[in-house]
């Protein structure tokens, strides 16, 4: 079950690939979309249950009978399966989504350029000087790495984005030093960073 999916929503192009996956998906989730103004955030929104409806399964689970609520930052739970854990994000035109047997926390984020003030907001010094030290060439893999880590611990923890970025080892550093990262550069131009006690996970990309 320790496993991490990925999903290019631009196949919902596709109005039968687009309705088909609406089709495996959770009444709540067909809800949501429908209350989306623009395709592209419904696109994510089928994207997304639709990677839940394949964790769930592969954790022996119905998509369509169990209970998902949130806690108060809006991380998604099973109150009937505290044994199984799951976590989704979305950026530009992917989707991810880990399941697992232990509490984890997962971010993706498309690269782009950034200005000083988004690295002083999400940099403490030390972070800040190491990103100074790197060639231009690796400055943006360092910043998104890093963003998508303490995104994706805030999610673990189940506080969101609750509390400033380059705030975030100093509050929780005994937290963090005992938890596992992986990042994934497998899809071009992206960051995908997991948070987790696990060992790493398989990153499978699901093909509609």
């Amino acid at each position: 079950m320790n496993t991490v999916y990925f999903l290019n929503i631009e196949k919902f192009n596709d109005p039968g690939i687009y309705m088909e996956a609406r089709r495996h998906i959770s009444e709540e989730r067909n809800r949501k979309a429908d209350s989306m103004a623009r395709m592209p955030g419904k696109f994510r929104s089928v994207g997304a249950g639709y990677l839940i409806s394949i964790g769930l399964e592969a954790a022996g689970l119905s998509p369509f009978e169990e209970r998902i609520a949130y806690s108060t930052y809006g991380k998604p739970y099973l109150p009937d399966h505290p044994d199984v854990h799951f976590n989704v994000s979305h950026s530009g035109n992917y989707v991810v989504g880990a399941f697992a047997d232990k509490t984890v926390g997962i971010d993706i984020e498309e690269i782009h350029e950034i200005k000083p003030s988004l690295v002083k907001y999400a940099f403490n010094k030390r972070e800040a000087a190491i990103y100074d030290s790197l060639p231009e060439s690796e400055k943006l893999n360092f910043f998104f790495e890093n963003w998508t880590g303490k995104e994706a611990f805030l999610k673990h923890i189940a506080k969101g984005l609750s509390v400033r970025p380059a705030e975030i080892y100093a509050k929780y550093e005994k937290q963090i030093n005992s938890l596992n990262f992986y990042s994934w550069h497998d899809i071009p131009g992206y960051v995908i960073t997991l948070c987790s006690a696990l060992e790493r996970p398989d990153l499978i990309e699901i093909q509609l």
